[in-house]
């Protein structure tokens, strides 16, 4: 084997590794794994919606807390315009008539091997991934959705509503009550 077939055989591993670090993440030592078990938990803004995750007993929950388009607009067939936005792309017809505002995305989620692991639903779609969840060491939440391999998936961040990012202020002017973790946030 030539000398320069092996460097670049060496090299190509070596990214592979890389990559797999990068989607599974480095091993998590004991003493952050209650930390990482609840730092998931609380408001959550994305860049089109804000996302209010709870611990449970047996698990954990994420709900839409607020949208930036709650309401169908004027130049989309899917409802009538000034409507509640609906699950309409759900695979499961029954389910097609509920609003997105509120709607549970994960199922099966344990905590497992120093983060979160389960299903996540993707309303905009209407499809359902296997997902992991985590906060980085910048303190951003992390989902990953994917099938199959992690290595095949979408990671999407979202930042602690706290900080006030550009959306959240138009975001929070439509829900009913401000988590006390946006207070001032666009006043």
């Amino acid at each position: 084997m030539s000398r320069r077939l092996l460097v670049t055989l060496v090299l190509v591993l070596f990214g592979c590794f890389l990559g797999v670090l990068a989607v599974i993440g480095p091993p998590v030592p004991s003493a952050w794994a209650e930390e990482g078990r609840s730092a998931v938990a609380g408001f959550w803004a994305g860049e089109e919606s804000i996302l209010e995750v709870t611990l449970l007993d047996d698990g954990l929950s994420a709900r839409i807390f607020a949208l930036t388009n709650p309401v169908y607009r004027s130049d989309e067939q899917a409802g009538p315009e000034g409507a509640l936005r609906l699950d309409d792309r759900n695979e499961d017809e029954s389910l097609r008539a509920r609003p997105v505002l509120g709607l549970e995305l994960l199922s099966d989620y344990q905590y497992e091997e120093g983060r979160w692991q389960g299903q996540i639903y993707d309303p905009k779609t209407g499809n359902t991934y296997r997902s992991r969840m985590w906060v980085d060491r910048d303190g951003r939440l992390k989902m990953r959705g994917y099938l199959g391999v992690p290595m095949l998936g979408r990671t999407v961040e979202y930042v602690p509503v706290s900080e006030c990012p550009p959306q959240v202020p138009a975001m929070l002017a439509l829900v009913d009550e401000i988590p006390a973790s946006a207070a001032g946030c666009g006043e």
